[in-house]
């Protein structure tokens, strides 16, 4: 054993709050250096290598010369004492108090603090160092959230659960992250081979490959994971776009996509496993993306990238960037000029900018940066090309008017226009925008783009995903086609997509694929049919009894987050198991107690089971929680309507349809709350405005014809009824109606 692998289990040593009781397969980076020094130096560069350091006099950045600074009136106190580093700052009792910083977290472009409190929890200060240079605005301390109201309550408190690290951040920023979390009572005693990314976090555990050299130095052992990038790029006579050959494969997506993609973690974090057995990664939908799949919440890469027209022709990660420094190969547009020929497209005649100008750079068109934590600007992936026609009718973001400030969508399109480039409105965006607004007219096109063999997969699985919420005779049938596809991702959404299907079709549709070679397939399955063990046959019983238990199983990685423990309180539920299901609600909340859709799902155990007086205390305490949300103040109002408090109701139901994560029944419920309470007048304003927020639904359009017949008002109903008769013809309502106004 030489020096530096001594020391570096010494510190391993030091840092694990217990040693495994099996032999460690981890050796650290440092043992890796004396074979590949190189690469090792290269590591040393990147942000993965500083991703988390214990706190010294080395690894911090932040000013901590006792310097108080004040952010949402509480003041912080940043000072070094015995040469440990310390902040003086309100605890989650609203008292002052003094806080070791343990450990650094992150490095560039700023730095956040873990301070190690209760049950081991790690948790992050949400005041941060702008580790950027002075020049360009930085080395200043600042607060992560300036606009929204921080108090020890808030849920963005530096004490509660979104600032943990254990549960939030530890899988992606050290090496091989044991969280061991308690339920019982709450702790954890996590664990890590490495304090940081090191080079095990890709490659896997590195013992039997250092013993395998030992012996065969030829060798690189079969143990030891490197990802594989067989398509090689060659510029063919009269093409200005390098074509691959070769076999493209998803090595590196499964190597990279874990840490940088926007996911849930579904299965063990090895690194050698595909990425659909470890993650469900999220699509395309808003909040995280603007309707056209421009980046819009922080997603992290994978996301975008899976839709660009690179990724479907083969390039992967290390195209672009050094392995193992993460840093570009090459700076500038000749980065792009690898496969796009810099005589076609690094020329005026392609970019319409003076050479030298930064409009005149590949990036600042085709990856427009959006700037995350303040200070944190990162690139689309999805390698787009500014379309004025779409960013004017849905508001998405443009590059040209971003660079251009002040200029309007119209003065681009009209750029356009002169260059002779033309920039139809994009499909795709257009129906992502209609289809989340459950707008049934939709649901032919949606067809019609599935079957473009040019959309992406992940763009099909987005459209796929959103007929959950059109559900039709079509829809079902359409998702029920999609089911064999060689995708996992269209695979995954087309199960989803029959959610709302009667039991026995999901039943019969999904039954081939509860042993889907694929897991993030299988766990939909397991979630779409929980509620289904009565229709299995005896043959197939014990099968999906495995496949339920696998479930079970998948959402104890997530068992420390009020979010997955609200999966598994629904699970349970499905299986009628009320009492495991009411007691994972309640562990949801004693992590968050802000978490609406848990208190939500107990307020409605509590109904089912006729105790209205807890329920109702549930629901006062959602809607005082969170008073912006729709679901809270929707249940409430219902609530006091059951207690036939009637007019008390109005104000919450109001609330509910009008909130931006409002939906269309909330709107028809209140629309019939106004009438009950003889408000119809006020009902039909109301609805006039709910169908142009929801257009083509059947219920509003349906009821906003009674109340114009009930106030004997028939001009507008003729229209209505026309975009009824659209969306369903064969209704005896909407016959007899035709036929009663066109007499």
């Amino acid at each position: 054993m030489t020096l530096s692998h001594l020391c570096l289990l010494l510190i391993c040593t030091q840092v694990m709050a217990e040693e495994p009781k099996a032999a460690n397969p981890y050796i650290g980076s440092t043992a890796c250096a004396d074979c590949h020094q190189q690469n090792f130096s290269s590591w040393q560069t990147s942000d993965h290598s500083k991703s988390m350091t214990l706190a010294n006099e080395n690894s911090v950045l932040g000013n901590f010369k006792d310097i108080t600074v004040s952010f949402h009136s509480i003041n912080s106190r940043f000072y070094i004492r015995d040469s440990e580093y310390y902040v003086e700052t309100m605890d989650e009792r609203g008292t002052l108090r003094e806080f070791r910083i343990k450990y650094t977290f992150g490095h560039s472009p700023l730095q956040q603090y873990l301070i190690e409190t209760e049950k081991g929890r790690l948790q992050a200060l949400n005041i941060a160092w702008d580790s950027r240079p002075q020049n360009e605005g930085g080395q200043r301390w600042f607060h992560l959230r300036p606009d929204e109201l921080m108090t020890t309550s808030s849920p963005f408190f530096w004490t509660k659960h979104l600032q943990n690290w254990n549960s939030r951040c530890a899988d992606c920023h050290s090496t091989n992250v044991s969280k061991s979390y308690t339920t019982k009572d709450h702790t954890y005693k996590t664990v890590w081979s490495e304090i940081n990314v090191g080079c095990e976090a890709c490659h896997g555990p590195g013992k039997n490959h250092a013993e395998g050299m030992k012996h065969d130095p030829l060798s690189l052992s079969a143990d030891y994971s490197i990802p594989a990038n067989p398509i090689k790029w060659q510029f063919k006579t009269g093409n200005p776009i390098a074509q691959p050959t070769g076999t493209m494969n998803n090595s590196q997506i499964n190597l990279c996509g874990g840490c940088h993609s926007r996911r849930s973690l579904i299965g063990e974090n090895d690194a050698e496993a595909a990425y659909h057995d470890r993650y469900r990664l999220a699509l395309l939908s808003e909040p995280l993306y603007h309707p056209d799949g421009q980046i819009e919440d922080e997603v992290f890469v994978l996301g975008s990238f899976l839709q660009s027209k690179m990724y479907q022709k083969g390039v992967t990660c290390n195209n672009c960037h050094n392995t193992h420094s993460g840093k570009l190969l090459v700076e500038g547009n000749a980065l792009c000029s690898q496969c796009h020929q810099s005589s076609v497209y690094d020329t005026p005649k392609h970019h319409f900018h003076e050479s030298t100008s930064a409009g005149a750079q590949c990036v600042e068109c085709h990856m427009p940066e959006t700037t995350y934590m303040q200070v944190d600007a990162r690139r689309d992936h999805r390698f787009g090309v500014p379309n004025a026609h779409t960013s004017k009718q849905l508001d998405t973001p443009n590059a040209c008017t971003t660079c251009h400030r002040g200029s309007t969508n119209d003065w681009a399109i009209n750029a356009f226009k002169q260059w002779n480039i033309s920039s139809p409105p994009d499909a795709y965006a257009q129906l992502s925008k209609l289809a989340q607004s459950n707008d049934p007219l939709t649901t032919l096109p949606i067809v019609n783009l599935l079957a473009d063999e040019l959309t992406p997969p992940i763009k099909k699985a987005t459209l796929l995903e959103y007929l959950s919420a059109i559900p039709s005779r079509v829809s079902i049938e359409t998702a029920v086609s999609y089911l064999s596809d060689s995708n996992p991702v269209i695979r995954r959404a087309a199960v989803r997509a029959l959610q709302p299907a009667p039991l026995q079709v999901r039943w019969q549709a999904l039954d081939a694929l509860i042993e889907d070679p694929v897991k993030s397939v299988r766990l939909e399955v397991a979630s779409i049919l929980s509620d289904a063990q009565s229709l299995a046959t005896p043959g197939r019983s014990a099968q999906l009894k495995e496949l339920l238990n696998e479930y079970r199983a998948s959402l104890e990685f997530s068992n420390d987050s009020p979010s997955g423990l609200s999966a598994l309180g629904t699970f349970e539920l499905n299986l009628g198991n009320v009492p495991a299901a009411k007691s994972a609600y309640e562990d949801a909340l004693s992590i968050e107690p802000q978490y609406i859709p848990a208190r939500l799902n107990l307020a409605d155990l509590y109904r089912a089971s006729n105790d209205e007086a807890n329920a109702t205390q549930h629901l006062k305490q959602a809607v005082k929680d969170a008073p912006d949300s729709s679901a809270a103040n929707f249940s409430y109002g219902l609530s006091l309507i059951r207690t036939k408090k009637y007019a008390e109701a109005l104000p919450f139901l109001n609330t509910a349809a009008q909130m931006d994560d409002s939906q269309p029944h909330y709107a028809y419920v209140y629309a019939v709350a106004l009438d009950n309470e003889s408000q119809t007048q006020a009902a039909v304003r109301h609805l006039e405005k709910a169908n142009l927020r929801w257009p083509n639904q059947y219920e509003l359009l349906l009821t906003h014809i009674l109340y114009l017949e009930k106030l004997n008002q028939p001009k507008e109903i003729a229209d209505l009824l026309s975009r009824l008769s659209k969306i369903a013809p064969n209704s005896p309502e909407v016959k007899r109606r035709i036929k009663q106004y066109q007499q």
